[in-house]
């Protein structure tokens, strides 16, 4: 996983419950010096299981849900972190519509042109006009997060949507 996920939530972390709070969160997930220095570089290579175990320990010591986790993360990602590091993506949107049916798309230009980047994949299928089913390909299982993010993207576009996970794989975006 790349640095830019670690970044954002230490930005989160720090921003609304303090940098002890994020130093913390480190201590719990055990998280030794030389890699705390790494987590902040955006293409930094992470291991995986180390972002999860941060993530989890940010809901451990913030008293949180990871839903809420995922909840928040996916908020401050989509309204505070992307629009400073990610804003030329971002403007190619209209809708919160179109930015998650476009997201397959950057992934797939991202994984051309930054080293060892693996994001996650999505298919999109149509229930209704206002329905649609997202299937969450990713070997790193952390629909939860996209989830978050989605509700994000409705935020930043200022629109109104819901998300819901169906199962490991799937999530159902209700649009208005």
């Amino acid at each position: 996983m790349k640095g830019t996920i670690t970044r954002c939530a230490k930005e989160l972390v720090e921003s609304t419950f303090g940098a002890d709070q994020w130093l913390a969160i480190l201590e719990d997930a055990k998280v030794d010096e030389e890699t705390r220095h790494r987590l902040a570089y955006p293409t930094t290579d992470i291991d995986d299981s180390m972002a999860k175990d941060i993530l989890a320990s940010t809901a451990k010591v913030l008293g949180l849900t990871a839903e809420q986790v995922a909840d928040a993360f996916g908020e401050h990602w989509c309204c505070v972190y992307a629009p400073k590091i990610y804003s030329s993506i971002i403007t190619r949107f209209d809708s919160a519509r179109e930015m998650i049916l476009g997201m397959d798309k950057i992934h797939v230009q991202m994984t051309a042109t930054i080293k060892n980047a693996r994001p996650p994949r999505f298919d999109y299928q149509w229930q209704d006009d206002r329905t649609l089913i997202v299937t969450y390909k990713s070997f790193r299982g952390m629909i939860d997060i996209y989830r978050g993010l989605v509700l994000g993207v409705g935020k930043l576009f200022n629109e109104p949507l819901s998300a819901r996970k169906l199962d490991n794989t799937q999530v159902e975006i209700v649009f208005g």
